[in-house]
């Protein structure tokens, strides 16, 4: 299609995982270029794909063309009458191609379902002599576990979270560039990619922040920038913490505590800021996109409405109920961390207590339900050595007669500060414990005390120690959570297949390696990167850019266990 493509489609893919990096997405995006010939004539392709080998390739969009001259006539917009002589005379080329996006998603979908991912393209932009779509696939099942916001927008449906939104903005962008660089784009490209990725980010938060939140009221002009002013700002020394609900003034499901006679517009925010103070999570702000409304809460049978919980100074979460959709730390938004499954949770407990049983995991499981409900910061370590260790520490908080951890318990222990001890069968020894143990690698100032002296305390679970930590905001960790368990056999196949691949076919097992490299043993390492010398050094026509894979060593804390066991009976 043009001498840059192959430039330009290897920037928008690193930039992807940039940005999904920044936002703490776990899935690894695949990006490809789909090329429709503007005519017939003079071209050698009608379409094109951009990398020519894999799937979906060439002949996989062979009905394009097709497709794509029968659909113009029908699409929707055919019906648009406009009064800007401009716009009239671009209707045709911005049907074009609407159309060929369209129709590149409509081909993909049926592949989608087949290989588990979710495709997400650019509208068609034209280089050279073709119309070119930009293409990121997603996992499917990394995708499914955010929470999407539905809303109706131009008298359809639509849905988004943040994760959609970075993806459109990276889209938009490389819409963009074609037209910013023609006629060479992919020539000039930024090299400073994780600021770019930080910016691609924030501007994603922002997007979201202006989703019609409110049912019956489309029109948010952005809530993004006022709640950061104001989040930033102390009141009298003090640091901003509450809940703002946001709700139609009118809602017959609001329990107003006090109403203002004169509603206070969100511009400003010292004012604003004053009138959080009062909030708490129980009794929030009401307000709309533009003023507040007073105080109060919703009501128990009510839907849930989304809320903005102020957890600290220039931190906030976007939230419905339970589900946290996007976390804003110091002007940089992330996706909340994935919740541990039940199948997860039960291989993270069963590789630390030895011979647990399963009627144990389901406790362990209804009391981390129990610590979301209650939604206050707390933390409960199990441990096999409870009993001995609730005496040990006994002078550093309450030692009580072994009780079943139940949702009383919980709600008066999680009051007081400190840790509560139990055993792996959910026998509670001791409460408000102040722990001890050695720092280590995995503590971070990034995380609060909570967290670091979990880590601190139980380490990598050698000890038969686990611990759950719920945060404030609602965050819930899991320490030590272990990488999960692998195939042994996977490992090694993907291996022999580096071993055989060359500069074009090895693009896939070298991702699914540089992924997995935590897993890869000293042997395999050694392969691996003398495959790699010989694949990063094949003869290729100048200006080919190749990419140079970070040789791989061995991870000193790899063992035997994260490999996937024969299964053995629980008592």
């Amino acid at each position: 299609m043009w001498g840059y493509q192959e430039h330009f489609r290897i920037h928008y893919e690193i930039l992807t995982q940039s940005v999904f990096d920044t936002i703490g997405f776990e899935g690894k995006p695949k990006v490809f270029l789909v090329g429709l010939a503007m005519s017939d004539e003079d071209v050698q392709h009608e379409v094109c794909v951009e990398p020519e080998t894999g799937r979906p390739d060439q002949g996989f969009f062979s009905s394009l063309p097709e497709r794509v001259v029968e659909g113009i006539p029908k699409h929707p917009n055919q019906q648009m009458f406009y009064g800007d002589p401009v716009t009239t005379k671009e209707q045709p080329e911005n049907i074009r191609r609407q159309v060929i996006t369209e129709e590149v998603l409509a081909l993909l979908a049926s592949e989608d379902q087949r290989s588990g991912l979710r495709s997400f393209a650019s509208l068609a932009a034209p280089v050279a002599d073709h119309y070119v779509v930009t293409v990121i696939q997603i996992p499917q099942d990394s995708l499914a576990v955010h929470p999407v916001i539905r809303y109706r927008w131009m008298q359809e449906e639509a849905e988004t979270n943040l994760l959609m939104e970075c993806v459109r903005k990276i889209l938009r962008q490389a819409e963009y560039e074609t037209y910013r660089s023609w006629p060479d784009p992919g020539r000039t490209l930024g090299n400073d990619m994780q600021l770019e990725a930080e910016e691609i980010a924030v501007r994603a938060a922002k997007s979201l922040m202006r989703v019609p939140f409110i049912a019956g009221n489309a029109m948010n002009q952005g809530l993004f920038e006022p709640l950061e002013q104001v989040t930033k700002l102390m009141y009298e020394g003090q640091i901003c913490r509450g809940r703002i609900i946001l709700a139609a003034a009118d809602d017959p499901n609001l329990d107003h505590v006090l109403r203002l006679s004169n509603p206070v517009p969100l511009r400003q925010v010292r004012w604003l800021r004053k009138l959080l103070q009062m909030a708490t999570r129980e009794t929030a702000l009401i307000s709309g996109y533009d003023t507040v409304y007073g105080l109060g809460s919703t009501s128990d049978i009510s839907s849930e409405p989304y809320a903005i919980d102020v957890v600290d100074r220039h931190q906030w979460d976007l939230r419905r109920g339970r589900n946290v959709l996007m976390h804003m730390r110091a002007g940089r938004p992330a996706l909340p961390k994935e919740p541990i499954s039940n199948e997860r949770l039960a291989e993270n407990m069963t590789r630390i207590f030895e011979n647990i049983s399963e009627a144990s995991i389901a406790r362990a499981k209804n009391v981390m339900d129990i610590l979301f409900q209650l939604g206050r910061g707390s933390m409960i370590v199990f441990a096999d050595d409870a009993a001995e260790e609730a005496e040990r520490l006994k002078s550093q908080g309450t030692q009580i007669v072994p009780a079943a951890l139940n949702k009383e318990l919980l709600e008066r222990a999680t009051s007081i500060d400190g840790t509560i001890i139990a055993d792996p069968d959910c026998v509670c020894h001791a409460v408000g414990i102040i722990l001890d143990g050695s720092a280590n690698a995995e503590c971070t100032p990034e995380r609060g005390s909570r967290y670091n002296s979990a880590v601190r305390y139980v380490g990598d679970g050698s000890q038969g120690r686990m611990a759950m930590v719920l945060s404030e905001d609602g965050t819930l960790d899991i320490v030590p959570l272990l990488r999960k368990q692998v195939d042994r056999a996977e490992i090694e196949r993907a291996v022999v297949d580096l071993e055989a691949s060359d500069l074009e076919s090895c693009h896939k097992v070298r991702n699914f390696l540089t992924k997995h490299r935590f897993y890869v043993l000293e042997d395999q390492c050694e392969r691996i990167n003398k495959a790699l010398d010989r694949i990063e050094n094949e003869p290729t026509e100048v200006g080919r850019i190749v990419l140079i894979t970070e040789r791989f060593a061995q991870n000193p804390n790899m063992n035997d266990s994260y490999f996937k066991q024969p299964k053995k009976g629980r008592r």
